[in-house]
């Protein structure tokens, strides 16, 4: 019987939905629940949202995953979920997910054009995309192929490097690249390890993952406190690391490379150094008379007046590290990417740590002990890769260094498609990078849109989707298998399963089903393996796993969840610096010989103050979102949905600005209107806005036009800027900007 809106009032009025007869037409409705029994499991995987991958238990029922929760003893999470982990059921059955591939129909390419998507098949789509990229380089030379998208996973690796393409491009400038690129030549390489939990003094510079909920950061900061171990944390504004640290130290944005040096002017000048590690594994003997000759400018009465930290404070805090034998760890962004002085913060940093012997020690920064998981060019030797020629868009070969690092430069890439190069791309393949991750957001969206083709691999329709003409749905870390392999909290090998405990949404697939796809039709010899068979990446796990040690099957491992190695701590003799003899090097001649700075010197920030622009501009990730991916997850929108502008209140008195008016804060390049948000927890020379709102896309049902982008008053770089600025790390300088501020009218 077909029920009808007549049927529903007549229901109403008869009684009939209070009391049911049998022979009633909603009979239907009022029968027993099934008796049926579910099928209920729960499944080891871990995190996708951020780095340390923090290991979860999944309860599935049915097969289709219900609840996500820490997973007890865990190495990163110690049973704990951050609010992004805990909502990743929310974020990955997202409705507005992306579901299959679709193809534009609108040629007019913008932010606010409808892009006019049509659904497609995946062969549709993957033949479009090799043809597309096939006749460019062709015509065109590789060069003329742009891959924004990290280096990973290494089939993807693979793809690139069998098309020869030279011009790809990562985020990396704007996270760490400048301290991978310190690191390499002082201490032998970037270590995320930080050994909080046995550390004897912490000294914090604008680092603030507890505020972004980065859980074993989180977890090995509190256990410091608790056994009381002093932690200083300088920082602009004051933040949740600020609150559990003993001493919060505000300081002028980008000053904190003086407090540095003034504290390695004090540590030599009193020897108060680790003698036994700094005689032994570094190279200061051979250059102690340069080394000391050139900190001895660098006194904490010099840097008070930069900073606005008082000399006695710099020098009580330099004393009581040096005695101490404390750590001061960097980590992603913050202060190795916020600055054009980056690359000598990172120096410093890395200085400070080797002059109280905490390279490698227990309460120190120490390299990861991890299994040794081959990637797939170790499983399957592909044939010799061709040369990588043509021109990089990106300008990064005029950077030695950052060069040599192989990462991205998102700072100079829109610089480098309108000015150096235009015209050079003119295919780009997009892997879930979205525009507001770039300084002046809409100079790249201008970039892109010289570009004659662009396909997109996205899990949401993201502002770069709208721009694209192919768009490829991606599968939710959830939907995966993987091996991880711990490198935060990794003293001896443990390693984590990923394992896909649901199926994929729709249609969507994973980056190296993609990968593979689009080998087979551009370069096929290099996705066989040896005996003529297409590379599987189901077969490919299988290996990767049996010559790791973790099982004989990935199936195996993922029975196990977790395979960890306990075995006694033994700290490092030598250091894979490069041409140093095995010794960690705080005079870098490397830096010397390419005609750069052997020691950090003090150079100030690129962006002043000025009576046109007289406030610091500060911006932050907020620990409720992973940048600007989680805007749209319905929880974490509930929680944070949109951003403010946060002001001192005697800053906003002067302005006649109450909580909430609208605001316009204005830099030399571009504006953004936010409400004032009033707090003395910043500085009254700055203002404070979170980074990852002002999504334009308007198929994001809960993040659309929500709040503003933090990018359009930052300005991007070129890299003749970079080498004038001695940015010769290749800092992206992402929060490097002044501004003004206007009240406007409500």
């Amino acid at each position: 019987m077909a029920i009808t809106r007549r049927h529903l009032f007549q229901a109403g009025g008869a009684g009939l939905l209070a009391a049911p007869s049998a022979s009633g037409a909603f009979e239907q409705f009022f029968q027993p629940a099934s008796t049926t029994s579910s099928e209920v499991r729960k499944l080891i995987t871990c995190c996708g949202f951020c780095t340390p991958a923090c290991g979860m238990q999944v309860t599935v029922r049915d097969n289709i995953p219900v609840f996500a929760e820490g997973l007890p003893g865990d190495a990163h999470g110690a049973g704990h979920l951050c609010g992004k982990g805990a909502s990743i059921l929310n974020f990955a059955y997202d409705p507005d997910r992306l579901k299959y591939p679709m193809k534009r129909t609108n040629p007019r390419r913008g932010l606010d054009e409808d892009p006019g998507f049509v659904r497609i098949t995946w062969d549709e789509a993957l033949d479009t995309i090799a043809e597309r990229f096939q006749r460019y380089m062709t015509d065109y030379g590789r060069d003329s192929i742009l891959f924004l998208s990290r280096n990973s996973p290494d089939l993807l690796a693979r793809l690139v490097n069998a098309l020869g393409l030279i011009n790809r491009v990562d985020h990396n400038d704007i996270c760490y690249t400048a301290d991978q690129v310190v690191r390499k030549y002082t201490t032998g390489g970037k270590s995320w390890c930080e050994d909080f939990e046995n550390a004897r003094y912490i000294v914090l510079f604008g680092w603030d993952l507890v505020a972004k909920n980065k859980m074993p950061a989180v977890n090995g900061i509190l256990a410091a406190r608790e056994k009381g171990v002093k932690v200083i944390h300088f920082s602009p504004n004051q933040t949740p690391t600020s609150r559990v640290a003993s001493e919060w130290i505000s300081v002028r944005p980008g000053s904190d490379p003086a407090i540095a040096l003034a504290m390695i002017n004090v540590m030599l000048t009193e020897n108060l150094y680790d003698r036994d590690f700094v005689n032994n594994y570094t190279n200061f003997a051979q250059f102690e008379s340069e080394i000391r000759s050139h900190f001895t400018q660098y006194t904490p009465e010099w840097a008070a007046p930069l900073c606005g930290v008082p000399a006695e404070t710099i020098r009580r805090i330099a004393q009581e590290f040096g005695r101490a034998r404390g750590m001061a760890p960097a980590y992603k962004k913050t202060l190795t990417a916020n600055y054009t002085n980056a690359t000598q913060m990172a120096h410093a940093q890395a200085i400070l740590q080797i002059l109280t012997g905490t390279i490698d020690r227990e309460g120190g920064n120490y390299f990861a002990r991890t299994h040794s998981v081959p990637g797939v060019d170790a499983v399957y030797p592909p044939p010799t890769y061709p040369q990588k020629l043509g021109r990089r868009v990106d300008g990064r070969d005029q950077l030695f260094f950052a060069n040599d690092a192989n990462q991205g430069m998102f700072s100079t890439l829109a610089d480098g498609m309108l000015r150096r190069h235009p015209g050079l791309i003119k295919g780009a393949f997009i892997n879930a990078y979205d525009v507001k991750g770039f300084a002046q957001p809409l100079r790249m969206v201008e970039a892109l849109q010289t570009v004659e083709f662009i396909a997109t691999f996205d899990f949401l329709p993201s502002d770069t989707v709208n721009l694209s003409d192919i768009v490829l749905p991606a599968g939710h870390q959830l939907e995966s298998n993987d091996i991880i392999t711990r490198n935060f909290n990794a003293k001896y090998p443990q390693s984590v399963v990923r394992q896909a405990v649901a199926g994929a949404y729709f249609e969507a697939r994973g980056t190296g089903n993609v990968a593979i796809e689009l080998g087979k039709r551009l370069c096929p010899d290099y996705f066989k393996t040896p005996d003529g068979a297409w590379i599987s990446g189901g077969t490919l796990l299988n290996e990767k796993t049996k010559r790791a040690g973790l099982g004989e099957t990935f199936t195996e491992f993922r029975a196990k969840g977790v395979v960890a190695e306990p075995r006694p701590f033994v700290p490092r003799t030598t250091f894979n610096v490069p041409n140093s003899g095995g010794k960690c090097q705080i005079y870098v001649p490397q830096f010397k010989d390419k005609g750069f700075e052997p020691l950090p010197h003090w150079h100030p920030k690129r962006e002043q103050p000025s009576a046109e622009y007289p406030y610091y501009y500060v911006t932050y990730i907020p620990g409720t979102h992973r940048r600007n991916t989680t805007q749209n997850c319905s929880i974490l929108h509930e929680i944070m949905p949109t951003n403010t502008v946060t002001l001192h209140p005697a800053t906003a008195a002067r302005h006649g600005i109450l909580e909430g008016n609208p605001v316009r804060i204005r830099s030399r390049v571009g504006a953004i209107d936010l409400p004032a948000h009033l707090s003395r927890t910043v500085r009254e020379d700055m203002v404070l806005v979170p980074h990852g709102f002002g999504h334009r896309s308007r198929s994001l049902g809960n993040a659309a036009n929500k709040g503003a982008r933090d990018g359009d008053v930052i300005p991007d770089l070129t890299p003749e800027e970079m080498l004038e600025l001695m940015d010769f790390g290749g800092s992206g300088a992402i929060m490097d900007a002044v501004v003004q501020i206007e009240k406007l009218r409500s």
